[in-house]
């Protein structure tokens, strides 16, 4: 049997029988780990609110060799980045983060680039337009699984250069850019 520890988002909860929950985790060491946290359904138990989507937590786990499922062994916040208090518009935003991440991040397989990127969008969710935040995160995601047009080609050559510009800066300094509606409109179709 596998013990491991990582640092994780939780992505998504299913319940399991009466008590328990399976639970979606994103890890930096180890891609996707899909995992069920017994009890985690009665009222006092040793998980509290770390299950919530996405939440910071250290995960400890624990996988048989050929195991679907780990065993989620302990779970504690470092920090959350709650759905709830948040406008409507924000809460459809990281549900979208969420859905990308779930997409994208892969079972067994390191994701520290993704883990780091995602980290950094969500701490800057107080601070920064979500719709520049949600064109960034897309763009990223797309540049880190290989699979970002050539700028150059794609679109026209202002913008080109505007989405450079922006893709190097980092989640916080976005505050500082403006991107028009039409900018915005066709950056949009060039992510689809």
């Amino acid at each position: 049997m596998n013990r491991h520890h990582s640092e994780a988002l939780t992505l998504r909860t299913y319940s399991y029988s009466e008590f328990h929950k399976i639970v979606v985790f994103m890890t930096k060491e180890f891609g996707k780990v899909r995992g069920i946290a017994h009890g985690a359904k009665r009222p006092k138990n040793k998980f509290g609110g770390s299950l919530e989507p996405l939440n910071q937590v250290r995960l400890g786990f624990h996988r048989k060799e050929h195991q679907d499922l780990a065993v989620v062994r302990s779970c504690e916040v470092i920090r959350i980045f709650s759905l709830e208090s948040r406008s409507w518009e924000t809460s459809v935003h990281l549900s979208y983060f969420t859905e990308l991440l779930l997409e994208f991040s892969r079972e067994e397989e390191q994701s520290e680039h993704l883990f780091r990127l995602a980290l950094a969008v969500l701490g800057t969710v107080n601070i920064v337009p979500i719709s520049l935040l949600s064109r960034y995160f897309e763009l990223w995601i797309l540049k880190l699984e290989g699979i970002l047009p050539d700028l150059d080609h794609e679109l026209p050559p202002t913008l080109a250069v505007k989405v450079r510009k922006f893709m190097r800066k980092a989640p916080v300094l976005l505050k500082e850019t403006s991107v028009t509606r039409e900018d915005d409109k066709t950056l949009g179709r060039f992510s689809e």
